[in-house]
């Protein structure tokens, strides 16, 4: 090559700025591609982060939603089964206090009548209070008070009514009704 050729020189140059700047050229094309497929890569990734957090953030709100449901129909199934309980233990006691009744018109109810009253010393009384169906059978040096409300049994009085001796089905139906209520268990379940 001559350097004194203004011509030749300009080639020169010009094969070599242009061979520089290609390798330059390719060199920032090759960055360029890195950074746009970093960038994608990134922007994927966040993208990919946001979709898990409207996903988690849904799955919570559809679990919570799920929750109150399942939380409104269980109260509502434990009303429902604890109006059956009530049904059933009325029901219960009725079909008691008819055999109660049934139980009145035998023998059997005038024994039980006197079994329960010799349970007490009747010294200590001098009112005895009972149905009318049963003044007959109350012991002879006893006032007799009667209570049509008294289906069997019968309340004890002394003269200053402060002893008192209650013993009628009525209460003692009472008396088991609580006592159910309060140890049958089927209120906390």
């Amino acid at each position: 090559m001559k350097f004194n050729n203004n011509e030749e020189l300009s080639k020169y140059f010009k094969t070599a700025i242009e061979k520089e700047s290609s390798l330059e050229i390719e060199t920032l094309r090759s960055e360029i591609e890195g950074m746009k497929s970093e960038a994608r890569q990134k922007f994927k990734k966040e993208l990919e982060e946001e979709m898990l957090d409207i996903l988690s953030s849904r799955a919570r709100d559809i679990y919570k939603q799920y929750q109150e449901e399942l939380s409104v129909k269980q109260r509502t199934l434990d009303l429902l089964v604890m109006e059956k309980r009530m049904h059933l233990i009325d029901e219960l006691f009725d079909t008691l206090e008819e055999n109660i009744k049934e139980f009145r018109k035998t023998p059997e109810s005038v024994k039980w009548f006197k079994k329960k009253l010799s349970k007490y010393d009747l010294k200590s009384f001098d009112t005895i209070e009972l149905n009318p169906l049963d003044k007959d059978i109350a012991p002879s040096h006893l006032k007799v008070k009667l209570n049509p409300n008294i289906r069997a049994g019968f309340i004890l009085y002394n003269e200053n009514l402060n002893r008192l001796v209650v013993e009628t089905v009525s209460s003692n139906l009472e008396e088991a009704r609580k006592y159910f209520y309060e140890n049958a268990k089927w209120f906390s379940e």
